[in-house]
């Protein structure tokens, strides 16, 4: 058996006495590393989507869209509106959330007319038979340095009438 170079002790570096709490640290830190690309894989930070809906005597709404995003990431939106009455004017009005640090791609179906009222996007699409259903969807990217959480809600209208309430939020990763 060779000898023990100098400046080594055995004691000290290969069993490394006197350093077991400096182990178990670097063996946490390793796992909480290790934690994250886990978490990823089960999407946890993002971009599955969930449907809210609500169903009033006028219409039913089913908005389509992930709750949890990345920064970065494209996503669509799909809304759904089923008139169980005539309605003359549809419009849908979007919180700020919505566009917040984001940028549209394109919405398809356009709607006839784009505006802004108290800092909401309202979306006319024109009228809509009762037993219609109108299918939009918007596709948006999630700009880089966007990272929090936000209220997404949206309003259902006849012209000035409010026909339904879709309260959503968004949480946006780093």
């Amino acid at each position: 058996m060779s000898s023990v170079p100098d400046g080594i002790t055995l004691e000290r570096h290969r069993d490394l006495d006197g350093r077991t709490a400096s182990l178990w640290l670097r063996r946490a830190i390793l796992c909480a590393i290790a934690v994250l690309p886990i978490l990823a894989l089960l999407n946890v930070f993002g971009q599955h989507p969930s449907t809210t809906s609500t169903n009033t005597p006028a219409v039913s709404v089913q908005v389509t869209s992930p709750s949890r995003l990345r920064s970065g990431l494209i996503f669509q939106v799909r809304m759904k509106i089923t008139a169980h009455q005539n309605i003359k004017e549809l419009e849908v009005v979007f919180d700020r959330g919505w566009w917040e640090s984001m940028s549209v791609n394109s919405s398809v179906p356009e709607p006839s007319e784009e505006s802004s009222s108290d800092g909401r996007v309202v979306f006319d699409y024109g009228p809509l038979g009762a037993g219609h259903t109108h299918e939009s969807w918007i596709y948006f990217q999630v700009n880089p340095t966007n990272v929090g959480k936000r209220q997404e809600d949206i309003d259902v209208k006849d012209g000035e009438t409010e026909l339904a309430h879709i309260n959503r939020s968004l949480t946006i990763f780093p």
